[in-house]
C-alpha cells in the first residue's frame, strides 16, 4: 500500500466555480494561490506564489460555494494530481490539482456578519441532480477549527 497527501492554505483567486458531473454529482471547482517568501541571488526578498486548482466532490461544495468567494482564506487537504495542458500560446504548462477530502474556511467572514452572502446562481444542474436546501450551515470561523 502506499499514500500520499497534500495540505494547503491560501487565498482564492476568483470566486469558486459549481459544476455537476454527467451523473449529476456535485463538483466545485476552486483555484488557491499560495506564497512562499524566498531570498533571490542578489539578496533580496520576493515572493514566489504558486496556483493550484482544488476540486471538491459531494454536497458539501454545494453548501460551501455560497460562503466562498474571491479573497477567503482556505485549508485544503487531498490527494495531488499533476496534469498537463497546452496554454493559449501553445506552451506546454502544468496543472497541480488536489483531490480535495476536507476544506476548511481559515478566516472570517469579511462582511462581519454571521449569514452567507446571497447565493450566487448556481451552474445549471442535470435533470434529477437537487440541491440541498435544508438549513444552511455555518461556514467554520474560528481558528481552532482547524484540523492541525
Amino acid at each position: 500500500m502506499s499514500f500520499a497527501k497534500v495540505s494547503i492554505i491560501g487565498n482564492l483567486g476568483v470566486d469558486p466555480e459549481l459544476k455537476y458531473t454527467s451523473e449529476g454529482k456535485p463538483r466545485l471547482e476552486m483555484r488557491v494561490a499560495t506564497s512562499a517568501r524566498r531570498k533571490a541571488a542578489s539578496g533580496e526578498w520576493e515572493e514566489q506564489t504558486t496556483w493550484w486548482r482544488v476540486i471538491l466532490f459531494g454536497e458539501r461544495g454545494v453548501k460551501l460555494a455560497e460562503w466562498l468567494r474571491k479573497g477567503r482564506k482556505v485549508y485544503a487537504e487531498g490527494r495531488l494530481e499533476v496534469g498537463m495542458y497546452d496554454s493559449r500560446e501553445g506552451e506546454k504548462r502544468v496543472s497541480l490539482d488536489v483531490i480535495a477530502s476536507e476544506l476548511v474556511v481559515v478566516d472570517r467572514n469579511p462582511d462581519g456578519g454571521g449569514a452567507p452572502r446571497a447565493p450566487r446562481p448556481a451552474a445549471e444542474a442535470p435533470a434529477g441532480a437537487t440541491s440541498d436546501e435544508g438549513g444552511s450551515q455555518a461556514a467554520p470561523s474560528d481558528l481552532d477549527d482547524l484540523p492541525f
